[in-house]
C-alpha cells in the first residue's frame, strides 16, 4: 500500500471529491482526518469500512483557530501529519449570475473560503510537518484555463490557489515539503448538481460541454481524481513540487 501508516488531513471531506480522496487514501493504508464544516460521519464510516481509521474534526477553514485545532486533533489522535489536502471550497452554494449582479459580499466570501482556507490550513500543519517533510495538495480547477459564465469569483479564487501553490512550493521546499495543485474538470458530484439546479443565469449544460471537449468520452466522477491524489501524496512524487496536474479527461491541454 502506497500510504501505509501515513496520516492525511482532507478538508471538505464530508462529501464529493473530498470524500473520495479520504476513502482512496484509506484503501492505501492512510489514517484520515476528516475536516469539514458539515458533518463528516458518513465519510468516517466509509474510511473505516475501507479498513482504516478516521476522525472527524468540525472545521471552518476561514478561522485560523479552527485550523489550528484541526492540526492538533490530528496529532493528538494519530501522532503526526504527513499529508494535507486543501479541498474545502465554496462551490455548491454559489448562485451562478452575471458578474454585475454579484455583490461585493458574495465575491469576498468566495475568495475568503477558497484562498484563505488553504493559507490557514498550511499555517496550522507547518509546525508538525517541518521537521520530517510531507505532501500538500491544493485542489484548484481546470476552470482557470477555460473561464465560466456566472462565477468569476470562483474562477479567480481557483487561479489564486494555483499561484499560492507555487509560492508555497518555493517557501517550503527547504523543509522537504512538496506542494502541488490538482485541477479537476467538471465532475458529477453533489456540489455540481446543486449549483446547476440553483443557477440564476441561462447557459449551456456544463456536463455536455465538458463531454464534447474531453478526449475520454465519459462522465467525470469524484473517484476519477483519486489516483492523482494518491500519486501526489506518496513517494512516487517525491521530486515533483510547484506543479498543477489537470485531471479532466483531456478536456484541457496546458
Amino acid at each position: 500500500m502506497k500510504l501505509k501508516d501515513r496520516v492525511a488531513i482532507v478538508t471538505g471531506a464530508a462529501q464529493g471529491i473530498g470524500k473520495a480522496f479520504a476513502v482512496g487514501y484509506a484503501k492505501e493504508g492512510a489514517k484520515v482526518v476528516i475536516a469539514d464544516i458539515a458533518d463528516g460521519k458518513e465519510t468516517v464510516d466509509a474510511v473505516e469500512n475501507a479498513g482504516s481509521e478516521a476522525v472527524f474534526v468540525k472545521t471552518d477553514v476561514i478561522k485560523q483557530e479552527d485550523c489550528d485545532a484541526m492540526a492538533k486533533a490530528a496529532v493528538d489522535r494519530f501522532g503526526m501529519i504527513d499529508i494535507l489536502v486543501n479541498n474545502a471550497a465554496m462551490y455548491a452554494n454559489i448562485i451562478k449570475k452575471r458578474f454585475n449582479e454579484i455583490t461585493t459580499e458574495e465575491w469576498n466570501r468566495v475568495m475568503e473560503v477558497n484562498t484563505a482556507g488553504p493559507f490557514h490550513c498550511i499555517k496550522a500543519i507547518f509546525p508538525y510537518m517541518k521537521e520530517k517533510g510531507g505532501k500538500i495538495i491544493n485542489v484548484a480547477s481546470s476552470i482557470i484555463f477555460e473561464g465560466a459564465m456566472g462565477m468569476p469569483h470562483y474562477v479567480a479564487s481557483k487561479g489564486a490557489v494555483f499561484a499560492f501553490t507555487r509560492s508555497m512550493a518555493r517557501e517550503l521546499g527547504e523543509y522537504n515539503i512538496n506542494v502541488n495543485s490538482l485541477a479537476p474538470g467538471y465532475t458529477q458530484s453533489e456540489g455540481s448538481k446543486v449549483i446547476e439546479k440553483n443557477r440564476a443565469i441561462a447557459g449551456p449544460n456544463p456536463e455536455e460541454i465538458s463531454l464534447q471537449k474531453r478526449c475520454l468520452k465519459r462522465t467525470s466522477l469524484p473517484e476519477d481524481m483519486v489516483g492523482t491524489a494518491i500519486f501526489l501524496a506518496c513517494d512516487l512524487s517525491d521530486f515533483i513540487t510547484g506543479q498543477l496536474i489537470l485531471c479532466d479527461g483531456g478536456a484541457s491541454f496546458h
